[in-house]
């Protein structure tokens, strides 16, 4: 039996008011259900947190422009998750392990940057060698590093005192703690340092540890383009360097009389002093070699003279007399 046509009509339109009421009250369910949903999340305590700002590989040396802050609920912060205040704790450590953008930073996360070892800024071959201030009389505080010297040694022999150039042209390679790869400001203010330490070949290392135990070393600073090695030494006492130990001078006669058995008296000449008449001064003389230069590249230097400043040019620095640090 067919249904009257009218009666399907209704039915068709009750059956689409349903749907539509329906629809409606789902729609109403799911906006409901989302409001709840973000109250819900309005009511989690946030923390803000330092996190990665975007995808960091293992090895990155953090800095401002690699981390973020973001808020995050604070039952799922770790506890050793850091805070904004605390961000200077990251800066300049490496990465340990990669990190996604967003991922908080932990400070297991970091280590800090390993500082390079004094030793490998010797060439190969070269020794450092610290001494006591006291032993090279520079407690002035004139020497800085990368200030070349030179030292000489006083000592005894055969009971004389003898003076002589030890090394030349020295490399400092610190004052105290300070290098010229890291420095502390307030040390270089106040000069205060109680050790230099050197560079050396092995056996100029050995020369100076032998020094300090049997003389007295005193360092001259050297002019940093000055290649020159001097051989000049003093031997004997202040008088005779300054030459005030001369003998009396002779009687104005150049002859005396001699008289031999029962011989006639004759006259022959006196026996007068030999007088130092050269230019170089009584108690000085040279050293029988040329000292070679102490620091690697001023030997370099010395053997290419062509790299040196031509001083007779306009504007060129001569080279400064030494100051005596004492």
């Amino acid at each position: 039996m067919r249904l009257p046509a009218f009666n399907r009509a209704t039915a068709m339109l009750f059956l689409a008011l349903f749907a539509g009421l329906f629809a409606a009250w789902a729609a109403r369910q799911h906006i409901q259900s989302r409001v709840q949903l973000l109250e819900a999340q309005a009511r989690v305590p946030m923390v803000e947190r330092v996190v990665a700002a975007y995808d960091l590989p293992a090895g990155t040396r953090l800095g401002t422009e690699h981390l973020a802050v973001r808020p995050i609920p604070a039952a799922t912060a770790s506890s050793d998750s850091l805070s904004p205040e605390r961000f200077a704790e990251l800066s300049g450590t490496v990465l340990r392990s990669p990190l996604r953008a967003g991922d908080p930073v932990l400070p297991a996360h970091a280590m800090a940057q390993q500082q390079t070892a004094f030793s490998t800024y010797l060439s190969a071959g070269r020794r450092a060698i610290t001494m006591p201030v006291d032993a090279i009389n520079s407690v002035s505080g004139l020497l800085q590093p990368g200030d070349l010297i030179d030292l000489y040694v006083s000592f005894e022999y055969q009971r004389r005192r003898i003076t002589a150039p030890l090394l030349q042209g020295v490399l400092v390679l610190a004052t105290g703690t300070n290098t010229q790869h890291v420095q502390d400001a307030a040390q270089l203010r106040q000069g205060a340092y109680a050790t230099v330490t050197l560079d050396a070949a092995p056996e100029d290392a050995v020369k100076l540890v032998a020094a300090r135990q049997g003389g007295t070393i005193t360092a001259v600073l050297r002019h940093p383009h000055d290649a020159e090695a001097t051989q000049k030494a003093v031997r004997g006492d202040l008088a005779s360097l300054l030459g005030v130990n001369s003998p009396p001078p002779v009687a104005s006669s150049n002859k005396i009389p001699v008289i031999y058995g029962n011989n006639t008296v004759r006259n022959v000449r006196a026996l007068a002093p030999k007088l130092v008449t050269s230019g170089q001064a009584a108690g000085v003389f040279d050293l029988p070699y040329i000292p070679a230069l102490a620091s690697a590249w001023m030997q370099s230097l010395a053997e290419n003279q062509n790299l040196l400043p031509d001083y007779g040019q306009a504007g060129a620095s001569a080279p400064q007399p030494g100051i005596l640090l004492e």
